[in-house]
């Protein structure tokens, strides 16, 4: 591959070691990779030639430009689709939810709007409420939201009329809660959870909400978020005495931790392979066909 930087060319090829980066997300996830470095060898080009060279690059760019928008959102929805499984993982996310209209609610903004309010209105009984959410239309026009969330208690305490504790299933208060949110257009949430031998794992939870995410991409409109999170970041305060002061958010996936290069993909395979502890369970290995990345994903049991 060509570049051209301030002027001058470069040839640039992926035939560097490999550097090594590991991914611990919490709740007992670990992913890793090991992926080939480029490197960039400059070209004894003269002006005239890059000019030609990038008067070239310009006409591809025109003839094949929905070829290249069709790459750069397949490229997109990967990003996503990594951003979402680490999110899931990071957050415990093990339940399933899916919000839906008796009205066929064809309008985006509205859903979005809605699933805002629906999460302002949870916020006042389920403090610490997150989720990752895509959104789906179905065949009839009307938009649904898939949700994934956690830690969702099985019932809330609720002081009925006279002062007397009854317990009310969680999951009926949710429901509850969205209906308020559609009103007259009536609504409803389905949850995985309930159903027998349904207990997802947050890696499970993440490859089901990716499926939506990519098939938004695919047919959404370029300029439309095609998923929605809450609790993405945390707070944290400059003196933990203090949570209200002053501060930074930063997101609940940890950044990566760089372990090193080597030279052999072999050796980075086994270096990543190391990484695991006798609690792992590797849940997903790939190796590109060319050799130039690895990446595996394991989860405590």
């Amino acid at each position: 591959m060509i570049q051209i930087l301030d002027g001058v060319a470069y040839q640039v090829k992926r035939d560097g070691p490999f550097e090594v980066k590991a991914h611990d997300l919490g709740n007992g996830h670990l992913e890793a990779s090991a992926v080939r470095k480029s490197t960039a060898k400059e070209l004894d080009w003269s002006p005239q030639v890059i000019a030609d060279h990038l008067e070239m690059m310009e006409r591809y760019r025109e003839e094949h430009a929905e070829e290249i928008r069709e790459r750069n959102l397949q490229r997109a929805a990967k990003r996503a689709r990594t951003a979402i499984r680490r999110l899931c993982k990071a957050m415990g996310c093990t339940t399933l939810l899916t919000l839906t209209y008796r009205a066929c609610e064809a309008d985006l903004a509205r859903c979005k709007a809605d699933l805002k309010e629906f999460n302002r209105r949870v916020q006042r009984v389920l403090p610490g409420f997150r989720f990752v959410a895509g959104f789906e239309k179905q065949k009839r026009g009307a938009w649904h939201v898939h949700m994934a969330t956690g830690n969702i208690p099985r019932s809330f305490l609720k002081f009925a009329t006279g002062g007397v504790p009854i317990l009310v299933k969680s999951f009926d208060v949710l429901r509850a809660i969205w209906r308020s949110v559609t009103k007259d257009r009536g609504g409803n949430i389905d949850v995985s959870r309930r159903k027998r031998h349904s207990q997802k794992s947050p890696a499970q939870v993440a490859a089901y909400i990716s499926k939506y995410i990519t098939k938004a991409f695919a047919e959404g409109d370029k300029w439309s978020n095609r998923w929605t999170s809450y609790g993405a970041r945390t707070w944290v305060p400059v003196d933990p005495s203090k949570p209200q002061g002053a501060g930074m958010w930063r997101s609940v996936v940890p950044a990566a931790h760089v372990l090193g290069q080597v030279d052999q993909l072999a050796d980075a395979v086994v270096l990543v392979y190391g990484l695991m502890g006798e609690q792992h369970e590797v849940t997903n290995a790939r190796l590109d066909r060319w050799g130039e990345w690895f990446s595996l994903a394991a989860e405590s049991g």
